[in-house]
């Protein structure tokens, strides 16, 4: 079922009653912190948010990361933080108080290059529907079910089907077992902003940004919503082009 936007929706990191990365209640979290290592690319995003490396000197995220709680300061990779030197929301990336912009995208460019870590391409083909994506972030953390657990500053990834694909977003839903993926999550606080990431050819690619969910923490059933990559490539691309660096192409 396609989920309008025109609700109450909760921005994952405007209050503490939005969700987290809540895993299935029957999976250990170590297997999601295994999970999450393989994605060196997706960095945490101070004050509060996720983003992934698309370019040497820029990180994707969403708008209300990027400009919210006095806006983005840093991005940290591993045990290094990269100062950020501007962000550039959207055109479509603002929106009146208390209210979620309609396109939740930004770009944070960073005063210098990220070392030794290689950028994510992104996903420009639209057949998103159906496909089993990893969810990344940094946010809080707990069992579907439960009470959430305060950030500790790790890296954890879960894995969902993307349930429907829109002109503009990706939905997911989170299911209770034994339904759902092996690693079933979806993402919360401080994971706003980070990954849905694809496989294609050997290749991960970031197809979609996090930016809401229409439930309260922990609860099966509720639906957790992304920004459509593929919608906004050609914005993505001519952005980064001009700072004169050429984003990678999928071919």
């Amino acid at each position: 079922m396609r989920i309008s936007f025109l609700w109450a929706l909760l921005l994952l990191t405007s209050a503490p009653s939005s969700m987290a990365i809540v895993e299935r209640h029957d999976r250990d979290d170590g297997q999601y912190l295994k999970l999450g290592a393989r994605f060196d690319a997706v960095g945490e995003v101070e004050p509060d948010g996720s983003g992934t490396l698309v370019a040497s000197r820029w990180v994707l995220t969403a708008a209300h990361v990027a400009a919210g709680r006095g806006g983005a300061t840093a991005v940290k990779f591993g045990e290094r933080r990269y100062r950020v030197k501007r962000a550039v929301l959207h055109p479509l990336g603002t929106a009146a108080r208390d209210r979620p912009p309609e396109v939740d995208l930004a770009l944070l460019e960073l005063e210098t290059p990220v070392d030794g870590i290689a950028p994510l391409e992104i996903y420009r083909s639209h057949d998103e529907a159906g496909r089993t994506a990893f969810i990344v972030g940094w946010g809080d953390y707990g069992k579907g079910g439960t009470a959430l657990t305060h950030t500790d500053h790790r890296r954890r990834a879960a894995t969902n089907q993307v349930s429907d694909a829109g002109p503009r977003r990706l939905f997911f839903s989170f299911d209770a077992p034994p339904a759902g993926t092996d690693l079933e999550g979806v993402c919360g606080p401080g994971d706003s902003g980070g990954p849905a990431l694809l496989e294609s050819g050997g290749r991960v690619l970031v197809a979609g940004v996090s930016s809401a969910a229409d439930g309260p923490p922990g609860n099966y059933g509720l639906t957790d919503i992304f920004v459509r990559v593929s919608a906004y490539a050609d914005w993505i691309d001519k952005t980064i082009h001009a700072s004169g660096a050429e984003p990678k192409a999928q071919p």
